[in-house]
C-alpha cells in the first residue's frame, strides 16, 4: 500500500520474496498468495472513497454533480474486461451514481445460500433476492426429527467494535414467528429494532410477532408485554420473555421507528430522528450491560436494515477516527448479507444522515 501511494505501482512477488529472505515461509500457500492479489485489487478500486469528517460536506457536494471525464475514465479502465464492451453511461451521470455502482464490482462472497435454498426452507423467505449466506447465517438449535428447524432468514453482521454485533433479519412471517423468538432467546438478543410498519401501502410488511395486551406463548417461550412508550419518532416496548421449560426470564426491548415513509427514504428531518434512534438503541444496550447482538429488521432485512447498521458503524468510526467511508462500509455489509442498502436513493440518504449528524454540532 505504501508503494502504491508513493509510486503508483504494485509488486507482490517482489514484496513476498523480500519477506521470505528475512523469515522462512512468509505467505505459506498459493491461496494466501492469491488473497494478496484480491486485497490489492479491491484496495485500488476503492481508492478515493475514504474522506475525513471535516471534508465530508464538500465531498458530498461533488458527488451530487455530474461525474467528470477523469472519473468515468478511471471507472472504465478499472472495470471493463479486456476486449469487453464498455458500459453506456448517460452523459449526465452523477459522481454519486457512479460511486454506488462500485459497491458491487468484484465483490467477494465467501459462501453460498445453501440452507436458504433447501426445499423445506424456501417458504420461510420473504424474497428470493435476500437470503443469508451459509458462512454467517444465524443457526437455531435443531428440533429432533424435523428437517430445516435450524434455519431462519437471518445473518450475523459485524459492527465497528465487535464481530457479530448485529443480527440482520427479515420481518417474521406468521409461519416463522416461533423461529424468531427461538432466535432471540438462543442468541441472547436484548434489543429488537423494527424499521417498518406492520402494513404499508395496504400490504403486509411484517406479521405482528409480539403481543399487545396479554401474554402470548410461542412454543416454549412466553412473551409478556410490560410497558409501552410513544416517542415522537419511535415506539419503545418492553417485554418479559420466559423459557417455560426452565423458568428463566429476560427483559427485551423493541424500538419501532415510525418516521419511515411508505415509499422511498425518509426526508431530511427524519434523518435526524433516525440518528437519534441509533443513539437511543446503543445507549440502552450499554445502560443495561447487555452484550448480545442487536436484532434489526425491516421487511426483507436488507434496505432499511442495511441503512441502520451502516449508519451505526459510520457514526462510531466518525467519532473515534474522524473518517468516513460509505463505499467500503456498504461493500462489507453486502459481503455479509445480500442487497444491504438496496439502491442509490438509500445510499444517498446515508450521506444525508451523516451531514445532518455533523450539522448538529
Amino acid at each position: 500500500m505504501d508503494r502504491i501511494r508513493a509510486e503508483n505501482t504494485v509488486d507482490i512477488f517482489g514484496a513476498v520474496s523480500r519477506m521470505r529472505s528475512q523469515r522462512n515461509f512468509m505467505v505459506q500457500t498459493e491461496q494466501q498468495y492469491a488473497f494478496l492479489y484480491e486485497v490489492m485489487v479491491e484496495a485500488v478500486q476503492l481508492t478515493g472513497s475514504e474522506v475525513s469528517a471535516h471534508s465530508l460536506y464538500n465531498y458530498v457536494m461533488k458527488l451530487r454533480q455530474t461525474a467528470p471525464t477523469s472519473m468515468l475514465s478511471m471507472y472504465l479502465g478499472d472495470h471493463v474486461p479486456r476486449g469487453g464492451a464498455k458500459p453506456n453511461f448517460p452523459q449526465n451521470i452523477t459522481a454519486l451514481e457512479l460511486e454506488f455502482q462500485r459497491v458491487s464490482i468484484n465483490l467477494q462472497i465467501s459462501s453460498q445460500c445453501t440452507s436458504a435454498l433447501l426445499p423445506e426452507n424456501r417458504n420461510k423467505n420473504r424474497l428470493d433476492s435476500v437470503l443469508p449466506y451459509e458462512s454467517n447465517r444465524v443457526v437455531l438449535s435443531a428440533i429432533r426429527g424435523f428437517e430445516g428447524t435450524d434455519y431462519i432468514n437471518a445473518s450475523f453482521v459485524d459492527g465497528y467494535w465487535h464481530e457479530r454485533a448485529y443480527i440482520a433479519t427479515q420481518a417474521p412471517l406468521a409461519s416463522t414467528t416461533k423461529d424468531f423468538w427461538r432466535m432471540i432467546w438462543q442468541h441472547n438478543s436484548p434489543i429488537i429494532v423494527m424499521l417498518s410498519q406492520v402494513v404499508e401501502n395496504c400490504r403486509e410488511q411484517c406479521f405482528q410477532y409480539w403481543p399487545s395486551e396479554r401474554s402470548q406463548r410461542y412454543e416454549q417461550f412466553l412473551v409478556e408485554p410490560m410497558v409501552e412508550y410513544n416517542m415522537p419518532s419511535f415506539v419503545l416496548r418492553e417485554f418479559r420473555i420466559t423459557d417455560t421449560q426452565d423458568g428463566q426470564s429476560r427483559t427485551l426491548r423493541q424500538f419501532q421507528f415510525s418516521d419511515w415513509p411508505d415509499n422511498g427514504v425518509p426526508i431530511s428531518r427524519a434523518a435526524e430522528t433516525l440518528i437519534d434512534l441509533i443513539s437511543q438503541v446503543h445507549k440502552t444496550q450499554a445502560q443495561f450491560g447487555q452484550d448480545g447482538p442487536i436484532t434489526v429488521h425491516c421487511s426483507a432485512g436488507a434496505g432499511r436494515t442495511g441503512i441502520f447498521i451502516a449508519l451505526s458503524i459510520l457514526l462510531e468510526r466518525m467519532r473515534c477516527e474522524g473518517m468516513v467511508d460509505l463505499l467500503l462500509t456498504t461493500r462489507l455489509l453486502r459481503s455479509q448479507r445480500s442487497n444491504m442498502i438496496e439502491d442509490e436513493s438509500q445510499y444517498a440518504f446515508c450521506y444525508t444522515a451523516l451531514l445532518e449528524f455533523l450539522a448538529s454540532f
